[in-house]
């Protein structure tokens, strides 16, 4: 594994802490490297002495309200297992304070904001650390502009990738196209938070991909920050709450499992992805944790919920439970699939 000596470590969080990144134009941005010693190349390459690559300067995509486009410089630090990252974290505590925010889309994330500054610990699925340093302007653009191009996703969805059609049918495609910022943040008591923003669901497609994707980071923050008292729920449910219509699925540390009550009306659909009847009315299916897990139990979960008649725009999801050590845990999604027929029912 590629890593960086703890003390080499600190120091470079002393260094990022202690520079004036002033406006983070990218003249700013050069600037800081410089005085840094730091080399640049000519295409945003960094040459960081003893670091595993050095870093990179990245222009925003999208130009701000004031028309400036700001830059951001990403360091990867190491490549570790989750459970290392509680190390560099106490570390980045150690110089930064406490954090304030922690989130992740199938990422992790945990965030420092100081006046105009953000600086963020980003532990990726496949374990790779980073440190990145960029103004809170840029970060709260992005959000925004993720936001607000939400609205226009279900545009660009072939109508057969709408609704997953099997348990089989796991393949990447257009429904997984959608640009998110987290699918669950968390802060400190008395910290400001990540961000206000609650991302929409439009399609089972589109809920598939953000399940995959919200029960991949959450495990990998379970491992990496440790659990927390309680498992990750999800209820879905219709406005009537029927118990035909109802199914609820739970991460913990070491499984996926989704549940529905076994009636006659989901008993055949029951049985024919594979679940268990548990006894006292409830069937249950399970899944292990490894990354490629989460796609199949997300999958599963929407081709019961459109086979039960909860396709269109009567489906319901709420949360519970207390997944992680850190207070104030939310998933940021709301379902409002498009439509109201409930034909989507599979006889």
């Amino acid at each position: 594994m590629d890593t960086m000596p703890d003390g080499r470590f600190a120091g470079l969080l002393t260094q990022l802490r202690a520079s004036d990144f002033r406006t983070f134009v990218r003249a700013d941005v050069e600037q800081v490297c410089r005085t840094a010693g730091w080399t640049l190349t000519n295409d945003g390459a960094v040459d960081i002495p003893h670091t595993p690559t050095g870093g990179r300067l990245r222009d925003d995509h999208h130009p701000s309200a004031d028309g400036a486009q700001r830059t951001q410089l990403t360091i990867p630090g190491a490549t570790i297992e989750p459970e290392q990252f509680r190390r560099y974290l106490d570390l980045a505590v150690a110089m930064w304070g406490p954090p304030t925010w922690y989130c992740g889309l199938s990422e992790l994330g945990v965030g420092w904001v100081d006046g105009e500054t953000l600086r963020t610990l980003e532990l990726s699925d496949w374990g790779g650390l980073f440190v990145r340093v960029e103004s809170t302007d840029s970060d709260a653009n992005s959000r925004w502009w993720n936001w607000k191009t939400q609205y226009h996703y279900p545009d660009f969805v072939d109508a057969d990738d709408r609704i997953p059609a099997d348990e089989h049918d796991i393949e990447h495609n257009s429904a997984d196209d959608y640009e998110v910022s987290f699918t669950w943040s968390a802060s400190p008591a008395g910290s400001g938070g990540r961000g206000s923003e609650i991302w929409s669901v439009y399609t089972l497609g589109h809920l598939r991909g953000l399940l995959a994707d919200l029960l991949r980071s959450v495990h990998l923050a379970m491992r990496a920050l440790g659990p927390g008292p309680e498992p990750l729920v999800l209820h879905f449910f219709d406005r009537d709450k029927t118990p035909d219509r109802y199914a609820q699925l739970e991460l913990s540390p070491n499984e996926i499992r989704l549940r529905a009550f076994t009636t006659e009306s989901t008993r055949p659909h029951l049985d024919k992805l594979g679940f268990v009847d548990c006894g006292e009315g409830s069937s249950t299916r399970m899944w292990p944790t490894e990354r490629d897990q989460a796609r199949a139990a997300a999958t599963v979960t929407t081709v019961f919920l459109h086979r039960v008649g909860l396709g269109y725009g009567n489906l319901t999801m709420t949360e519970s439970g207390n997944p992680l050590p850190i207070d104030n845990f939310s998933v940021d999604l709301q379902v409002d699939l498009e439509g109201d027929d409930l034909s989507g029912a599979t006889p």
